[in-house]
């Protein structure tokens, strides 16, 4: 399993947007959600949104295995935008879990969770003052 870029190129150069919440390499995220969904290699899915919940389910295990507490807000905005982005760009679509489907998905939720991080704040944030 690996991360590629949508372009095909080399594996993802940075470890993530992660640093921030203890988890210094993202790719661990990865990792932990293969071995929480634990499917052979080559079985593949059809994503729909029993796929999507079983994923964002294993993200989530993930997360918490790795930083040893649940997902703050800004985590959890960034499994539901995930979610949402890889239901419009794959739904419907046959793919192998561990090597297409988790790192597509894994992509998806360090670019949103990136994004939320502006300013030198989080843009979503637990304490709304």
């Amino acid at each position: 399993m690996s991360i590629r870029s949508d372009d095909g190129g080399d594996d993802r150069p940075d470890a993530g947007s992660f640093a921030g919440h203890g988890i210094p390499d993202g790719r661990v995220l990865l990792a932990g959600a293969a071995r929480s969904i634990a499917t052979p290699r080559g079985e593949t899915v059809r994503v729909d949104d029993l796929a999507l919940a079983t994923v964002t389910a294993a993200f989530r295990e993930s997360y918490a295995a790795a930083a040893g507490e649940e997902p703050p807000a800004d985590v959890e905005a960034a499994l539901a935008d995930a979610v949402a982005w890889t239901r419009r760009e794959d739904g419907g679509e046959e793919l192998d879990v561990r090597e297409e489907l988790l790192p597509r998905f894994y992509r998806r939720l360090d670019a949103f969770h990136d994004a939320y991080h502006g300013a030198e704040r989080p843009v979503v944030a637990d304490d709304p003052s």
